[in-house]
């Protein structure tokens, strides 16, 4: 993943208007060899982008979404950014395709 390097914490940020700072979730799969042996491999390529995880802020005219929600998105959606504090997306409010049920 190619980001943006933004040399502040994600919690000095604030989106504007219908933008969404999403903490992405990074994607890992698991094959298991012929003798057993499980190997994790992390996707790093753009069709492998992630596409969840948790809204960390939200702009002002976002009312789809609250902080602290696990949404999901279109894998060619967002501007990728990387805070000091780790990998984030920027996404729009009509990106977000879904949101997990809370239990």
């Amino acid at each position: 993943m190619s980001a943006q390097r933004v040399y502040v914490k994600s919690t000095e940020f604030q989106p504007q208007q219908d933008l969404i700072l999403v903490k992405v979730v990074e994607l890992h799969q698991e094959e298991k060899s012929a003798s057993g042996l499980i190997i994790s491999i992390k996707k790093d390529s753009v069709i492998n982008r992630p596409t969840s995880g948790e809204v960390i802020s939200i702009g002002s005219k976002v009312e789809n979404v609250q902080i602290g929600d696990f949404v999901f998105w279109p894998t060619a959606d967002g501007i990728d950014f990387e805070f000091d504090d780790g990998n984030f997306l920027l996404l729009r409010d009509v990106s977000i395709i879904g949101t997990k049920i809370k239990d």
